[in-house]
């Protein structure tokens, strides 16, 4: 039976600043890297707190724009909702802040919602949509 996710996989067409992201902005490190000479396939596994992501290339083919088929509104903004990753973080005000000095622009400021929760979003270079989540 299912025990865990073991990872999450996201395409690129830049794998190099993909990985960049995820380990100069986002704090994780690369664990493991893979060619796959034959299919075309170079992938990077990044890892942290027990989460891992592997971001693929496929050399010669290009990722197609993610479609952002769904908006919610949250308090005063229409976020894009597609495929999303959230991260669970002890104090989202700092950890904005913290990403923000990267140069990332948020498409929501943290907002707390009813239930204990606030919210945030951004982007990665790929057009994957990360959400950080405070509980309280």
């Amino acid at each position: 039976m299912i025990k865990k996710i073991d990872h999450i996989g996201i395409m690129t067409n830049d794998l190099n600043e993909s990985v960049e992201f995820y380990t100069d902005v986002l704090g994780f490190s690369v664990s493991g890297k893979i060619e796959m000479a034959e299919a075309g396939l170079s992938a990077v596994f990044v890892e942290k707190g027990g989460s891992k992501i592997e971001i693929m290339k496929f050399r010669g083919k290009n990722v197609p724009k993610r479609s952002e088929v769904v908006k919610i509104k949250i308090g005063t903004s229409l976020i894009p909702i597609n495929d999303h990753i959230t991260f669970s973080v002890d104090d989202i005000e700092a950890t904005v802040t913290q990403i923000k000095e990267k140069g990332i622009v948020f498409q929501l400021e943290p907002i707390q919602l009813e239930g204990g929760i606030k919210l945030a979003f951004f982007k990665d270079p790929n057009g994957v949509l990360i959400e950080l989540v405070e509980h309280f």
